[in-house]
């Protein structure tokens, strides 16, 4: 009825199935970082996630002033094993597959743009996270589309957020800007993995 649908399990699971209009915010990641920018805090919220991590993932969102949490999903995403009309994938690829398709795909880069400056896959389009949603037109709805952050925790979170929007195309990069400059493929500052001290940029 309405409700925001964040799914808190990694970005591997969620691309194996999840529940169709999911946003994946992994708990293992930047989890309040990211669910205080992409949800409405005046939304109900329903959670799915691993059976041992729900109460934790609802105690955190608390914790940012999220309180409009109605529930989660009873017994995980086991319980929708005989609800395939409502599972969706996300389609994953790797650096080095990632030429090979043809025609030839638009990469959006959903780092920031400082990131973006410091390093970047040639021809990629760079569309920050945070303003994704807001830019969603920019993103083309014909042929793929590759989704790529730096490691590819934000790039499911993006993919998601895209799939909500109804984009079928959308296809996450495995391992993100680092995968790619590590495969060896062309970059505008070949090498420039390390861009983010401290790790604040590691996803």
């Amino acid at each position: 009825d309405g409700a925001q649908v964040v799914d808190t399990r990694n970005p591997v699971d969620f691309a194996g199935a999840h529940l169709k209009g999911a946003i994946n915010i992994g708990i293992d990641g930047k989890y309040a970082t990211w669910a205080g920018t992409v949800l409405n805090k005046e939304t109900p919220i329903v959670i799915v996630a691993d059976d041992d991590r729900a109460s934790e993932s609802i105690m955190r969102l608390g914790r940012i002033g999220f309180d409009h949490v109605a529930g989660y999903l009873d017994g995980g995403l086991a319980a929708l094993r005989d609800r395939s009309d409502l599972i969706e994938q996300v389609r994953r690829i790797t650096a080095a597959a990632v030429p090979e398709l043809d025609p030839k795909p638009v990469i959006v880069d959903v780092r920031s743009a400082k990131e973006w400056d410091a390093g970047h896959i040639e021809g990629s389009l760079n569309i920050p996270l945070n303003n994704l949603e807001q830019r969603a037109a920019e993103v083309p709805s014909e042929d793929d589309v590759v989704i790529q952050c730096q490691s590819g925790y934000r790039s499911s979170i993006a993919t998601s957020i895209l799939q909500k929007l109804g984009h079928t195309n959308v296809v996450d990069l495995v391992g993100g800007y680092k995968a790619w400059v590590q495969s060896g493929q062309p970059t505008s500052a070949p090498g420039a993995v390390d861009s983010c001290q401290g790790g604040s940029c590691s996803a």
